[in-house]
């Protein structure tokens, strides 16, 4: 027997720590005003990664990719007690930072209308289900402004009410999503 195969053999189920399991995945292919995930499975998972690809809007105009939380299943989503701070590169030389210490939602991603530059990352959520922590966020995502300059951004945020998230708003800081693809997984724990 591998030496490897004898301790997953008593450990049991080791295997499966850290596996993703995709929860859901939703397409905008055409004029909407947002995207959410309601049923989040935020009593089973602890550790959410959202993936985002082909992000552009009906303008061209950049505008970023926003999120906001619900504490209600969905109904209605928080406006505020939302901090965030990250950092930005751009293909021209450009670097700087971006905070908020109360925002209305979090700012994730620049899109605009161009066919060619569309945004896309990932995101990693901690303590949705959890009623006593703060929810936080990490992310880090590229993107190609309507100059033709790629940006990357990278950085931290929560929202600062101890509550259970379970539901999550996608959503452009202006007019509509054009395209938009995104997969919910949670990260398993046993």
């Amino acid at each position: 027997m591998p030496l490897g195969a004898g301790r997953f053999g008593l450990l049991g189920g080791v295997a499966d720590l850290g596996k993703l399991e995709l929860i859901q995945t939703q397409t905008i292919s055409s004029s909407t005003a947002n995207m959410n995930f309601i049923d989040i499975k935020e009593d089973i998972y602890e550790v959410h990664l959202l993936q985002i690809s082909n992000f552009s809007t009906t303008t061209s105009s950049d505008q970023f990719l926003e999120m906001r939380l619900s504490n209600d299943g969905g109904s209605s989503y928080e406006s505020s007690n939302y901090l965030y701070s990250f950092q930005y590169g751009g293909t021209n030389g450009a670097f700087g930072d971006l905070k908020s210490a109360s925002a209305s939602e979090f700012d994730m991603l620049v899109g605009n209308a161009s066919s060619t530059g569309s945004g896309n990352g990932y995101m990693y959520l901690y303590n949705l289900g959890n009623s006593s922590k703060y929810s936080h966020l990490t992310n880090h995502t590229f993107a190609i402004n309507n100059a033709g300059i790629g940006y990357f951004h990278f950085g931290g945020y929560a929202y600062t009410v101890a509550e259970t998230i379970d539901a999550i708003r996608l959503f452009p800081s202006g007019d509509n999503i054009l395209s938009l693809t995104a997969s919910l997984y949670g990260l398993a724990e046993s």
